[in-house]
């Protein structure tokens, strides 16, 4: 969901705990949030019978989300996220002072406003992308707290749940005005993906957009297609890409398991003007660096100006979905066309009694 809201931070327990939820790597299992090093950080690891999350609050990111049995996986981050190869807490930044170390991330929109607002285009504002974040554990879930913004005058909060039963985690990222002046901002979340087979949108009965998208840079995207209410589109191995939509599911389909990324459309018909980028609720971008070929899909909330004491949120849902086809495509309409039944299928498995075991 999204809005704006007034709200205060939650009391915060700390520790290794878990919820209900059954007992075996089939998904039947509890939630679970440990410690463990992960390239030299402290991270907090969400696991259940299905999944693990991998979370560092030192870089303010989500860097690992993979299913815990399965095939190889797609990147050394251990499944679709990417990781920087280099990722350490002594990698360089780049000639622009900025840490490219992968994984999920949110920022404010739009990206035009940062000049204007902290003076350069370019990195990514400090409280956002630069600072260690607050981290603490509320039963089965991680709430990911940053500094204020110096810029912004706001504070982003991350609350991460993974699902009992199945491989579903749940971020609601909230922006929060604390000081300064009102300021026009929207969640933006980005999550950076190892290079694909192929990437999909699932766009809305009527677009907005002419073609189903818009392009944001000169080179549009390899193989660009549009059928019916499904984009899809490579990685181009030579050019940086770029294009807008309002679509609201992304999917990732690589060798290993596929991964659906979505969040909620406009409860009501709203004007290109609320949201940013002349109306996009999604982006994808593919990088062809040498050593560093990725791709991001990126989620976005509709613009609200916040004074102090408000704020607004954008909830996101990453599904982890084993391959079944060997056409993409064929598997895109597949994923689109079930997700949401086996969603409920596995719910009502987990709410299930278990069975009697034989004497």
């Amino acid at each position: 969901m999204v809005g704006v809201a007034v709200g205060a931070l939650l009391a915060a327990t700390d520790g290794a705990l878990a919820v209900a939820g059954g007992g075996a790597p089939s998904g039947r299992g509890p939630v679970t949030v440990t410690r463990q090093d992960f390239h030299g950080w402290e991270a907090l690891v969400l696991r259940n019978g299905a999944a693990e999350v991998v979370v560092v609050p030192e870089i303010g990111r989500v860097m690992r989300f993979v299913l815990r049995t399965g095939p190889a996986p797609a990147s050394p981050s251990g499944g679709p996220f990417w990781n920087h190869p280099a990722l350490a807490p002594a990698m360089a930044a780049d000639a622009q002072g900025w840490s490219n170390f992968g994984g999920d991330k949110a920022w404010p929109a739009p990206q035009t406003d940062w000049e204007k607002l902290t003076g350069t285009g370019w990195p990514p504002p400090r409280g956002f992308d630069a600072q260690p974040f607050t981290a603490t554990i509320e039963g089965a879930k991680v709430r990911l707290t940053s500094p204020v913004d110096p810029a912004y005058g706001l504070i982003i909060e991350r609350v991460l749940s993974l699902d009992p039963v199945q491989p579903l985690l749940t971020i609601v990222t909230t922006y929060r005005k604390r000081v300064g002046s009102p300021v026009r901002v929207g969640v933006w979340t980005i999550t950076q993906l190892a290079s694909p087979q192929r990437l999909f949108v699932r766009l809305p009965p009527r677009s907005i957009f002419a073609q189903g998208h818009e392009s944001l840079l000169p080179t549009l995207p390899k193989d660009l297609k549009v059928e019916g209410a499904l984009l899809s589109m490579a990685a181009d191995p030579a050019q940086k890409t770029m294009i807008a939509s309002d679509g609201t599911a992304l999917l990732w389909i690589g060798a290993g398991p596929s991964l659906r990324i979505e969040t909620d459309g406009p409860a009501i018909d709203e004007p290109p003007g609320a949201w940013p980028n002349h109306g996009a609720h999604s982006q994808i971008y593919t990088s062809p660096a040498e050593g560093q070929r990725y791709v991001e899909l990126e989620l976005l909330g509709p613009l609200a100006t916040l004074r102090p004491g408000q704020a607004t949120s954008m909830t996101s849902r990453y599904l982890l979905l084993p391959r079944v086809e060997a056409d993409p495509e064929r598997e895109a309409r597949r994923i689109f066309g079930t997700a949401n039944a086996q969603r409920r299928r596995w719910r009502a498995h987990a709410e299930s009694p278990p069975r009697p075991t034989a004497p």
